[in-house]
């Protein structure tokens, strides 16, 4: 076969989509909350892969804010991974500080891809660092939240996409899982903090859990684990415990695997679409805004000296 008979089989849309998938997908997730709720071991789950080593899990006192990046293939689709962790969050005597920080470097991430954009010549392989989502993991007390939670998803609400999400979901019984539910979502509703809606994209994950309203399951409750075993034939990501196994991948353990199917599958390209034209625009138009602001005070300047000069010459009959 020619090569002109070739490339008449391929349409320009089989290409582009050809290379939009040796390219892949990319997503910015940022992960937050208290040690000891599971962060790391999270991350390491999501991804199939120990991102995280262990000896770095529980070595941060003071907030550090690292970032780590994987490839996974998610149904033969590339997605191109980073993730942003925020360690000691809340460990210290005083974490007044911690909040700004966190806040700062999403701020920070907006005005590297603002500038890109403002280029003449744009770069042509920008790395694209804007943080897509934030998940806020909340330990279960029971009483809901705490002053620093709410302080810290009030201000991420105004810049991302926030995911609430109750850590160390085994400790619970599903009693205790709807009382954490109900306080959260309190606690959340009385502080006016808005948290990213699944339900545009629930028709695409509503087959895994028929019947279900995913509502009702915000904030979902997480179990973690990288440990692998087979029972009844099937191989399950598993979690330890003294009086039993928890399947982490199993719906009715965790809500692990319906969390890891939207951020992956369902709602990866609206928490995208979100950030692009709801957080990032209103960063955008601030910013450029105030720049217009400074332009034109600084052009009146000159104009203003002048009246004033010549009024000061100014003398009375």
């Amino acid at each position: 076969m020619s090569r002109s008979a070739r490339f008449g089989t391929i349409t320009a849309e089989e290409i582009r989509q050809r290379k939009f998938l040796r390219r892949g997908l990319q997503l910015s997730i940022m992960v937050v909350g208290e040690m000891g709720t599971g962060k790391s071991t999270f991350i390491n789950t999501l991804c199939d892969e120990d991102v995280i080593p262990v000896d770095e899990a529980h070595g941060k006192k003071q907030l550090s804010i690292d970032k780590y990046s994987t490839t996974i293939f998610e149904g033969g689709t590339k997605i191109n991974l980073d993730i942003v962790l925020a360690s000691g969050f809340g460990d210290s005597v005083d974490n007044s500080t911690c909040t700004s920080k966190i806040v700062k470097y999403i701020d920070d991430q907006f005005e590297a891809a603002l500038k890109e954009e403002c280029k003449i010549q744009r770069t042509h392989q920008f790395s694209d660092s804007r943080v897509h989502a934030a998940i806020y993991f909340i330990r279960p007390t029971g009483k809901g939240l705490r002053p620093l939670d709410i302080q810290c998803m009030k201000a991420l609400s105004q810049r991302c996409n926030v995911i609430p999400v109750i850590s160390k979901g085994d400790l619970l019984t599903e009693v205790e899982k709807a009382v954490n539910r109900k306080c959260i979502m309190r606690d959340l509703k009385k502080a006016e903090i808005p948290i990213y809606d699944f339900t545009a994209s629930f028709e695409d994950i509503g087959e895994m859990l028929p019947g279900v309203n995913i509502n009702d399951l915000i904030p979902m409750s997480i179990v973690s684990g990288t440990e692998r075993k087979i029972i009844d034939d099937v191989e399950y990501k598993v979690r330890k415990l003294p009086h039993g196994i928890v399947r982490v991948d199993d719906p009715s353990h965790s809500d692990f695997l319906l969390l890891r199917t939207c951020l992956l599958g369902a709602c990866l390209q609206d928490l995208k679409d979100t950030t692009e034209e709801i957080y990032y625009e209103k960063y955008r138009t601030e910013k450029l805004s105030e720049a217009s602001k400074k332009s034109t005070l600084s052009s009146a300047s000159p104009s203003l000296s002048k009246v004033k000069s010549k009024a000061s010459g100014i003398t009375a009959n």
